[in-house]
């Protein structure tokens, strides 16, 4: 073969070989692109059931949510799909998915479990405590009062999650974080109801004995105020279970928009 011809052969190799490299970095760039897109939405679902911004039996649109989100209904459908598997929301015999409406048996059991885990990480924080901790809670309760006050339920509901794993995370404990993560999936939606229960009004009261219990280095008030808060809004949300499951006191839930 001359020189010239092995030149040639050799240009088109590194040519082949160039393309290739293109393609395959195209497709990592996109892999990432989807990966981030999924993380997106699941990230918004998922704060989206545990402050409360979707309510029992609410059907989730696919088409709705991607819109909102500004992105194709693909990433939607396989963020549902997981959420499904994690019982934090419900196929229908119809093929759509909704939240659950949680019978009264499985609030209790929920909230019984939330009574272990959330005191055990509420004892824990209040044991590794610092003033950094007491003042960002007490700043997060001003907030929340604030929001009772003026009836902002989306704040109301955001204020309340941001102050009780704002306390747990400072338990140092991952597994109990993800733990207690996953029960509020699946609790998350019933706390629009509590709000609405003109004879059980919000008031943050044991969120001041948690507080309380924290500026005195008292962990076992602190585990303490952590369960009677829990205790407290169990009870209410039991006041309106009905055999179908929590209800809401009036026919029609407003619809809360929360930024992701």
């Amino acid at each position: 073969m001359a020189r010239r011809d092995i030149l040639r052969e050799k240009e088109r190799r590194e040519m082949r070989i160039a393309k290739t490299e293109v393609a395959a970095n195209g497709n990592e760039e996109g892999k990432r692109q989807r990966g981030h897109i999924y993380e997106r939405v699941l990230s918004y679902m998922r704060r989206g059931l545990m402050v409360g911004a979707f309510v029992p039996g609410q059907v989730m649109s696919l088409r709705k949510l991607a819109a909102g989100l500004g992105t194709s209904p693909m990433p939607v459908r396989e963020v549902l799909s997981q959420l499904v598997a994690a019982n934090a929301l419900e196929e229908t015999k119809g093929g759509s998915v909704r939240v659950p409406r949680l019978s009264p048996e499985k609030l209790s059991d929920i909230f019984s479990v939330r009574e272990l885990l959330e005191g055990t990480a509420a004892e824990l924080a209040a044991k590794k405590a610092s003033p950094a901790l007491l003042n960002g809670l007490t700043s997060i309760n001003k907030q929340l009062l604030q929001a009772i006050a003026k009836r902002d339920i989306l704040n109301c509901l955001s204020f309340n999650q941001k102050f009780h794993f704002t306390l747990y995370q400072a338990s140092e404990s991952e597994t109990l974080t993800l733990l207690i993560e996953s029960l509020w999936l699946q609790f998350g939606p019933t706390m629009y109801m509590s709000l609405l229960i003109p004879s059980k009004p919000w008031s943050a009261s044991h969120h001041e004995d948690i507080l309380a219990g924290l500026k005195e280095g008292n962990s076992t008030a602190v585990k303490r105020g952590t369960i009677q808060d829990i205790r407290t809004t169990c009870r209410a949300l039991l006041s309106i279970a009905g055999s179908q499951g929590t209800e809401l006191p009036f026919a029609q839930g407003m619809e809360l928009q929360f930024e992701d």
